[in-house]
C-alpha cells in the first residue's frame, strides 16, 4: 500500500493512477508541453484519486486540464 500525504492507495489503485500517469505523460510529450515536470503530473493525478477519482481516462483528462495552459488542451481535444 503506497501512503501519499493523509492517504493510501491498494495495489488495484495503484495500477489506475500508473496508467493515468503513463498515458497523460505520452500526451504530454506528444504536444511538445515539457515545462511539466512528472513529479507535478503525479501529485495532480494523486490529488484527484484521493478526492475520489478512479477512472484512468478521467484522471488524465482532469490532470492534464488543471496543468495545460486552455489554449493548448483545447487543441488536444
Amino acid at each position: 500500500m503506497l501512503e501519499i500525504g493523509s492517504g493510501s492507495f491498494d495495489p488495484e489503485t495503484l495500477v489506475i493512477l500508473e496508467t493515468a500517469f503513463d498515458e497523460a505523460w505520452i500526451t504530454l510529450k506528444a504536444t511538445g508541453s515539457g515545462n511539466i515536470r512528472p513529479d507535478e503530473l503525479a501529485r495532480r493525478i494523486c490529488h484527484l484519486a484521493m478526492e475520489g477519482e478512479r477512472d484512468p481516462v478521467r484522471l488524465h483528462d482532469r490532470a492534464l486540464g488543471e496543468l495545460v495552459p486552455a489554449a493548448t488542451w483545447r487543441e488536444l481535444g
